[in-house]
C-alpha cells in the first residue's frame, strides 16, 4: 500500500478522459514525469468548478494507484500530500512537487532527478509571498492562462490581449539566463577550448572550430557559445580602432564569426589570430543560451510552466503562429521542452496533441492577439527577480520618516500599551520540562537563555487564553520550539506547526517523536494554504508581512491570537496584503509610502542605538494600526512588551481575545 497520499482536484469523465484544474494537471504531468514509487491519488470534486478544468487522458494515471469521488477533507489548499503513517501534511503546488520529485530521487537516484530541483535544491523553495517567480509559477500564471483560456472557450471576443503575467514570462526569456557560481560553471569549459586552441595547426582547423557548444546532461542539453569577438571588440575600443559590429561583421585579416546558426565567417583568417583570441578570452566569452525557465539546466518550474503553457495553445487548437509574435521566446523555449525525449515521452502519455501541435502550429487562429501598449516598461524587474529572497528594503530618507511621523501627530493617532496578563509572572522552570520542550537542544549557549525568555511570555499569554480542546496554530514555527512548548503544557489542546521549510520542520520531527508527542501535527505550507479552523494562532518573530498575515487568518477564523512581530522593514504590499491594514490609519492620513517608512524605522531598534527610541516608537505605531485593525473586528486587544526587554530588540506583543471569548485573562 502506498505510504504518500495524494490529494487533488479532478474527476473521471469518462474511461478514457479526466478533467482537472491547472495544478493538478501540472502535478499529475510531474507524477507521470518522475515515476515516484509509494504514492497513491484520490481525486475530489468539492469545489471543482468543470468551466475551469482542462481534459488530459486517463493514460497518466497507469502507473499510480487512485481513487476518484473521495470523501476525505483537507484542511490546506490543494494539492496536499499526507503521509499515512506520519504526522507531517504537504499543500500546495511547488511543496508537493518538490516532495515527489525528491522521493523519486530516493528511489531511483541514478537518474538524477534530483536535478530537476535546481541549484542547491532551490527550484521554487522560497513561498510566493517572498519570490516573485515562485508566485509566477504556482500563482500568477495559472490563473492567467486558466481565465483566458475561460474566455477564449466561451467566444467573448475574437480580439484577446495577452495578460501581463504571460507577458512576463516573454520578457523573463529576453534576459540572459542566471547561472549560479558563473566562474566555476565556466571556468572549465574555458579552459577546454583554450586547450584546444594550442592543437589548432591549419586552417582546415580554423574552419571546423565549434563556436556553438553543447553539454549534455540526463534531463536534458546545456549550449553556449563562444563568443570570440567579445574580447577582440574590447582590445580593439581601447586603441580607438573601427568598430566591429557584434558576433555579425566580417573583418579582414581576423578570425571570425561563429554566426547564430553555426556557420563559421572567414576572411583570410589565421590559425595564429584564432589563437590569440580563444587564449585571451575570459568566461565572459562564454555566452550561455537561456534554454530554461531557471537558466541553464531544466528544473520542475519548466515542467509547470510547460503544463500551462501547452494548454494556453490547445485552447486556440494549437495555431501559434497567431502568437508568433508577441511570445517568440516561450515558443522558443517550448519547443525546445518538447524535444526533450523524456518531456515528450510524459506529454504522450499524458495524451498531449503533439501531433496536433505540429500540423497546425503555422496556421493562424481567426482569433487576434494583442499586448497592451507599454506593457513591459510596466514590468518591475524585482517582481521578477529569480531569487529566494524578496525584492529590496524601501529605503527613506530622514525627511521621509520626519514627515511620515507629522502625519502621525495631525492624525491624532494614539499608542495604547498593557501589561501582560501575567504581569512580570512569566518565568518557566525549563528544568523541569522533558529535554526537548526547552530549545537547548537546538541553540548554542549565548542564544538560549534570551530564546527562552522570548518562549515564556509567549507561552503564558497562551495558557492564559485556551481551553480544553483548543486547536492552536504556531504560524511561521520554524523548528518548532513556541508550539512544541504549548503542546507540553496543553497535552489536551491540539497543535499545528505551519512552516514553510522543510529543514525547520525535520528538526521539529525529530524532537516531537524524542518526546512520543501525540497532540502535534506539522504542515509544510505557505501559511496562508492553511484553510483549516482553530481557536489560538500564535508566532514568535514572523518576518514583516508574515506577521500581518497570520493576524489576518485569525481574524477570519475569530480566533484568538498571540503574536510577537519581526522585520518592520519588510513590510510592503502583496498579492495578499495591502498597508496600512486599519480603517483608523486610513482615516488618519497614512498612506502606502507612510507606511513603509516607519516600518523601516522601526527596525532601528538594536540596543544602545542613537535612534533606538525613535525606532521603539514607530514599532509601536505599526502594532497599533495591527491592534485597530483586530479591535475593528471586535477583538480585545493589548500591545505589551516581552518581559524582559533584553531578551530581544524586537520585543513587542499583540495579544488579541477573540469576540466570544472577551473576557479578562484570568
Amino acid at each position: 500500500m502506498a505510504s504518500n497520499i495524494i490529494y487533488l482536484e479532478g474527476k473521471a469523465i469518462d474511461d478514457e478522459t479526466i478533467l482537472v484544474p491547472l495544478s493538478s494537471a501540472a502535478l499529475l504531468f510531474v507524477v507521470q514525469y518522475c515515476s515516484p514509487e509509494s504514492f497513491s491519488l484520490k481525486f475530489t470534486r468539492k469545489n471543482l468548478d468543470e468551466a475551469y478544468c482542462f481534459k488530459i487522458s486517463r493514460d497518466t494515471l497507469d502507473k499510480t494507484e487512485h481513487v476518484f469521488d473521495t470523501d476525505d477533507e483537507q484542511d490546506c489548499l490543494l494539492p496536499v500530500i499526507r503521509q499515512t503513517d506520519d504526522i507531517w501534511v504537504r499543500s500546495g503546488l511547488c511543496g508537493t512537487i518538490r516532495y515527489i520529485v525528491s522521493q523519486a530521487h530516493i528511489d531511483r537516484p541514478q537518474e538524477h532527478l534530483d536535478d530537476l530541483l535546481g541549484f542547491r535544491g532551490g527550484s521554487l523553495k522560497a513561498c510566493a509571498e517572498v519570490s516573485g517567480w515562485t508566485k509566477l509559477c504556482e500563482v500568477e500564471l495559472p490563473d492567467t492562462v486558466t481565465q483566458l483560456v475561460n474566455k477564449i472557450r466561451n467566444e467573448e471576443s475574437k480580439v484577446f490581449s495577452l495578460p501581463e503575467d504571460l507577458m512576463k514570462l516573454e520578457w523573463h526569456f529576453l534576459k540572459p539566463p542566471k547561472i549560479h557560481n558563473d566562474d566555476k560553471t565556466k571556468r572549465p569549459f574555458l579552459k577546454q577550448i583554450q586547450k584546444e586552441a594550442d592543437n589548432l595547426k591549419t586552417e582546415e582547423d580554423v574552419t571546423e572550430f565549434q563556436y556553438n557548444r553543447e553539454i549534455h546532461n540526463p534531463h536534458g542539453v546545456t549550449k553556449f557559445y563562444v563568443n570570440v569577438n567579445a574580447e577582440y571588440e574590447t582590445v580593439r575600443s581601447k586603441t580607438n580602432n573601427r568598430n566591429i559590429k557584434y558576433r555579425k561583421e566580417k573583418k579582414s585579416n581576423s578570425v571570425i564569426n561563429g554566426g547564430s546558426d553555426g556557420e563559421i565567417v572567414q576572411d583570410n583568417s589565421s590559425v595564429n589570430n584564432l589563437k590569440n583570441l580563444l587564449k585571451k578570452m575570459t568566461i565572459d566569452n562564454l555566452e550561455f543560451s537561456h534554454l530554461y525557465s531557471e537558466g541553464t539546466t531544466i528544473t520542475m518550474a519548466d515542467l509547470i510552466l510547460y503544463t500551462n503553457i501547452y494548454h494556453l495553445f490547445e485552447s486556440f487548437d494549437f495555431k501559434i503562429a497567431s502568437v508568433q509574435h508577441h511570445l517568440k521566446h516561450i515558443i522558443t523555449w517550448f519547443d525546445h521542452m518538447t524535444s526533450l525525449p523524456r518531456v515528450h515521452q510524459t506529454a504522450i502519455q499524458c495524451g498531449y496533441k503533439l501531433g496536433k501541435l505540429a500540423k497546425n502550429r503555422n496556421m493562424t487562429s481567426p482569433i487576434e492577439f494583442t499586448v497592451e501598449e507599454g506593457l513591459f516598461e510596466k514590468i518591475n524587474e524585482d517582481e521578477m527577480e529569480l531569487s529566494r529572497m524578496s525584492r529590496g528594503k524601501y529605503r527613506p530618507i530622514k525627511p521621509d520618516v520626519w514627515s511620515a511621523l507629522d502625519k502621525v501627530v495631525k492624525g491624532e493617532i494614539q499608542i495604547e500599551t498593557g501589561i501582560h496578563p501575567r504581569g512580570d509572572n512569566t518565568a518557566i522552570l525549563w528544568s523541569e520540562v522533558p529535554e526537548g520542550v526547552d530549545p537547548g537542544l537546538d541553540l548554542p549557549k549565548k542564544r538560549l537563555l534570551r530564546k527562552c525568555e522570548q518562549l515564556e511570555n509567549l507561552v503564558t499569554a497562551v495558557l492564559e487564553l485556551a481551553k480544553p480542546r483548543d486547536v492552536i496554530v504556531d504560524f511561521c514555527s520554524g523548528g518548532g520550539h513556541l508550539g512544541i512548548a504549548v503542546a507540553h503544557f496543553l497535552p489536551e489542546c491540539k497543535v499545528y506547526l505551519i512552516e514553510n521549510k522543510e529543514e525547520s520542520l525535520i528538526r521539529a520531527k525529530q524532537r516531537i517523536n524524542k518526546l512520543n508527542m501525540k497532540n502535534v501535527v506539522i504542515y509544510q505550507c505557505n501559511q496562508d494554504y492553511f484553510r483549516g479552523k482553530f481557536d489560538i494562532g500564535m508566532c514568535l518573530h514572523a518576518c514583516g508581512v508574515a506577521t500581518d498575515m497570520v493576524l489576518k487568518q485569525c481574524l477570519q477564523n475569530n480566533a484568538s491570537f498571540v503574536i510577537c512581530p519581526c522585520c518592520y522593514g519588510g513590510i510592503q504590499n502583496t498579492h495578499l496584503m495591502t498597508y496600512p491594514t486599519s480603517k483608523y490609519y486610513k482615516d488618519s492620513g497614512i498612506v502606502y509610502k507612510d507606511f513603509l517608512t516607519l516600518g523601516h524605522a522601526a527596525d532601528q531598534t538594536e540596543f544602545k542605538l542613537v535612534l533606538e527610541e525613535q525606532g521603539k516608537y514607530c514599532a509601536n505605531l505599526v502594532d497599533t494600526d495591527r491592534a485597530a485593525l483586530a479591535k475593528e473586528h471586535g477583538y480585545k486587544v493589548t500591545l505589551c512588551s516581552l518581559n524582559p526587554l533584553t531578551c530581544t530588540p524586537k520585543n513587542n506583543l499583540l495579544i488579541g481575545i477573540a469576540p466570544e471569548q472577551k473576557t479578562e485573562p484570568s
